[in-house]
């Protein structure tokens, strides 16, 4: 269980300096930015600014904006209290642990979703304001289409990669700028560096507010397929401004870019230039940033990590075997279903199941067997072991079990905020 946490820890500090990508590979595009003067609405600085992205968890921003909209409607209260459900409890990466049956006021769960980007407090929300997720994010688009978004689409509140689910650096900030105009009075939402549930106080998400003098907020996002992705606002000498960045391929990288977008935006010089209602989107697909922030290809509709990280998973009961291991996601599979089918008789049933595990900045794939009785998942194995060799199996008692999960749940964590 050590060796898994040391490996997580690895992950998380390869990602955080940008050096998930593997010598030598060249990327296949840059990431996109722009920085707007927010006293006068010109853009200062611009890169691919009307490029499709993913959002990740800037959708949550949009999120809020609805769930704003619906609070000042007097449709709901900030007060009102939410009994969490199946499908909101249910929800993956960043997360405030919400049960299925829990209470929580609208209010706290708005904070959660911004402060700590939680998923599982984005659906909650959701399902108060319009019924259900799905009917939530028809909203969410004819929000977008109605401010002028003309790139972005929604399909969900939290903002985990789907199919149409779109923006761009250029929508996002119209985003913004909408929030700073039509709902000023939660715009310390978006500055909180923490919040408290249960007793605890849970720090802020989003490093820009301790990272940038003059800091006032907004929001992160990061998945493996969207990269790196930050909406802030920062002020200086009486000058605020909006800076945004889309597909950055670190954390590093991210900041890095959002300081120099920040220094030039507030320099003393009057900002001239285009404004932002001028600067038009383009069309196409948004890249698919895996392999830059995770170490991975995506292999076709649904691979990668991210095809676990929608569902909150608990650590099965009993012994597991490890019967497949690698980098290839499919193969790991097609071998951990051959094995299942040749050893579900002496092990007397058993589930088979894929752990994501980060390993030195990249990400392996176990397929375990798991739900064993002891005596059997040994048996089987040395038994294995004798006739195939010693890579066939490994045996994973319930404690290396539940470190094998928590490796896994710590990279989710990472995956969708």
């Amino acid at each position: 269980m050590v060796n898994g946490i040391l490996a997580c820890g690895r992950f998380l500090a390869v990602l955080a300096l940008g050096l998930a990508l593997p010598t030598g590979m060249v990327r296949a595009e840059p990431s996109a930015s722009l920085a707007v003067d927010l006293g006068s609405g010109t853009v200062i600085a611009e890169s691919r600014g009307g490029m499709p992205h993913h959002p990740a968890s800037l959708t949550k921003m949009m999120t809020a904006y609805v769930a704003f909209g619906a609070i000042k409607a007097g449709k709901v209260s900030q007060d009102d209290i939410i009994t969490v459900s199946e499908r909101a409890a249910s929800q993956g990466g960043a997360t405030l642990d919400l049960g299925p049956g829990e209470r929580i006021s609208l209010g706290a769960a708005l904070k959660a979703m911004i402060v700590r980007s939680a998923n599982d407090a984005a659906v909650a929300v959701a399902e108060h304001v319009a019924g259900s997720e799905s009917a939530f994010a028809v909203r969410m688009t004819e929000e977008a289409a109605r401010l002028g978004m003309t790139s972005s689409s929604f399909r969900n509140a939290t903002g985990m990669t789907a199919a149409g689910h779109v923006s761009s650096p250029r929508d996002m900030a119209i985003l913004a700028m909408a929030i700073e105009r039509d709902f000023p009075a939660f715009r310390p939402m978006f500055s909180s560096r923490d919040t408290t549930w249960k007793g605890r106080v849970l720090p802020t998400v989003n490093g820009f507010l301790g990272a940038y003098a003059g800091a006032e907020g907004m929001k992160t996002g990061f998945t493996c397929s969207a990269g790196y992705n930050l909406v802030a606002i920062a002020h200086r000498g009486g000058r605020r401004a909006l800076a945004v960045v889309m597909g950055a391929g670190s954390s590093a990288e991210r900041l890095g870019a959002i300081r120099r977008l920040m220094d030039q935006a507030l320099q003393a010089e009057p900002a001239t230039g285009r404004s932002l209602a001028g600067l038009g989107n383009v069309g196409g697909t948004p890249p698919d940033r895996s392999q830059e922030a995770c170490g991975y290809a995506r292999s076709g509709k649904g691979g990668g990590p991210e095809m676990a990280i929608a569902q909150r998973r608990s650590v099965p009961a009993g012994w597991a075997l490890e019967v497949s291991y690698g980098r290839d996601l499919g193969k790991v599979r097609r071998e951990l279903d051959k094995v299942h089918r040749q050893m579900r008789g002496k092990l007397g049933g058993g589930s088979a199941m894929v752990v994501v595990r980060p390993r030195d900045g990249m990400l392996r794939y176990r397929g375990l067997i798991v739900g064993l009785q002891e005596r059997r998942a040994i048996d089987t194995c040395l038994a294995e072991r004798a006739r195939a060799g010693e890579e066939r199996c490994l045996v994973l008692n319930p404690t290396m079990l539940a470190g094998a999960m928590d490796d896994e749940r710590r990279f989710k964590m990472i995956s969708a905020h």
